[in-house]
């Protein structure tokens, strides 16, 4: 386990100096070189659909509204035809579970995977370099310039290069915003000056995020803010996938190409560091060296830690992975169970506090209830109540209510029984207290939808 614990780095300057070296001749920061290569495009297989799925899903409707929308004001997240509501925790419980349990086991096969693939810094420090690299060149081109002084072309790229950070960044809050604050009424709002304080807040902070992680901190934020770097090592074993130098081979010609392509700015060579991002980048760059110079692959690559290749395979001896493995299908079957098995009406009945029971005008025994009901889904809905088993002739004050779409409402709702005639024979010996139950059936399709019980209360009668 030696070679998995992240060793510490050299001390480095912190986020805020790094920015201004940033426009310091004299003291350039890493400028990191774009090299293609099988992890690069597997990266961009990864983050391009992420990326598109982020930016148009909030242009997206359905039945003219947002096809993804977290509506805090009405405590509800619509995901297409399904709104799941704050009764719905469970659902979400599972989901969280779900994608713990689902990076323990990515993180306990390749180490930080995620980080290199899937991070949103990840992503987005590489959009930025990309956006970096047309703008000012290549790597070699971007660090002659940035020793040369000022001059008309100088402060025209970078200039270009900073409005298009800014334009980026400024897009990503407003697209993570839309989550919340849909498009159409954040451009209403906006076009009639009436855009939130806070929406306006919360894309502005976005902003200045994004442009500060992707542009200047980058690797600080991997190795200094981010926790998972600090606790992934725990969920690794022997035979986690990580990037490694194979120093027996003696093949270096020292390029220094790996250094140039690590978004991190650190040497592989040196052993597994905790700013490492399993990114792959380095393996690119060392394979196509080693293709250059006619000398095997693989200098770098992703190997199990401590372990071969066939002992990592080996289930059996990794019982921890089989568990998270198990976990997460547990997790992701409880969602589907969740979902599936959800109300579509949620109820909830409830007495009313002032008096068990009370005898009417029509001379009958009648309990006062206060019923809630919420529709969940997203059509209108007409709904019945019918107590099932009714032997003893219980009557509802109302049997039939009109639900809209997505709203909570409350009605109040009263059961009586009629009272038996003194010295009747059917005058049984009435329990004080006797269970109910109630189906609510959907108007239409004529299904139970949902069921409650209660109590009614009575006055001992013989």
């Amino acid at each position: 386990m030696s070679k998995l614990i992240a060793t510490s780095q050299a001390p480095q300057s912190s986020g805020f100096r790094q920015f201004l070296n940033f426009f310091k001749a004299d003291s350039l920061p890493h400028r990191v070189r774009l090299i293609s290569g099988r992890y690069l495009t597997l990266r961009r297989i990864i983050s391009w659909p992420l990326l598109l799925a982020c930016f148009l899903t909030p242009w997206l409707t359905w039945n003219d509204l947002p096809l993804v929308h977290f509506d805090l004001v009405a405590k509800q997240f619509r995901m297409g035809t399904v709104i799941f509501w704050s009764e719905d925790l469970m659902v979400l419980t599972w989901a969280m579970l779900a994608g713990a349990f689902g990076l323990f086991f990515v993180a306990m096969v390749s180490g930080r995977l995620w980080c290199g693939f899937s991070c949103p810094q990840t992503v987005w420090t590489f959009l930025f370099i990309r956006l970096e690299e047309i703008i000012e060149g290549s790597r070699h081109k971007r660090l002659k310039m940035d020793r040369q002084p000022w001059s008309i072309e100088k402060v025209l790229r970078k200039s270009i290069k900073h409005i298009s950070w800014i334009s980026l960044s400024l897009w990503t809050g407003i697209t993570f915003i839309s989550y919340f604050y849909p498009l159409e009424a954040m451009a209403h709002d906006f076009g009639q000056s009436d855009l939130a304080g806070m929406g306006l807040f919360w894309i502005l902070f976005l902003a200045v995020m994004t442009y500060l992680n992707a542009g200047f901190l980058r690797e600080q934020v991997c190795t200094h803010m981010c926790p998972y770097s600090r606790f992934q090592s725990v969920m690794s074993d022997k035979s986690t996938l990580v990037v490694q130098y194979d120093e027996p081979r003696n093949d270096c010609i020292d390029c220094k190409v790996c250094i140039h392509v690590c978004p991190t700015d650190i040497d592989i060579r040196d052993g597994m560091q905790l700013a490492c991002i399993a990114c792959g980048a380095c393996v690119d760059a060392c394979d196509s060296i080693m293709e250059k110079i006619n000398k095997p692959t693989g200098l770098i690559a992703f190997r199990p830690g401590e372990s071969t290749m066939k002992e990592a395979l080996d289930l059996k001896q990794r019982p921890r992975l089989v568990g998270y493995a198990l976990a997460f299908l547990l997790s992701v079957s409880l969602i589907g169970f969740q979902v599936a098995s959800r109300d579509v009406i949620q109820l909830s009945l409830e007495r009313d506090r002032n008096s068990l029971y009370r005898i009417n005008v029509n001379d009958e025994v009648e309990n006062g209830f206060s019923l809630k009901m919420h529709n969940k889904t997203q059509q209108d809905m007409a709904v019945r109540l019918l107590i099932t088993d009714n032997t003893q002739g219980f009557k509802i004050s109302q049997k039939k209510f009109n639900i809209p779409a997505g709203q909570r409402q409350q009605f109040p709702l009263f059961i009586s029984l009629p009272l038996p005639a003194s010295g009747s024979s059917s005058a049984l010996k009435l329990s004080s207290r006797t269970a109910i139950n109630i189906e609510v059936v959907a108007e239409g399709i004529e299904q139970p939808i949902n069921e409650m019980s209660t109590s009614f209360f009575t006055p001992n009668i013989q």
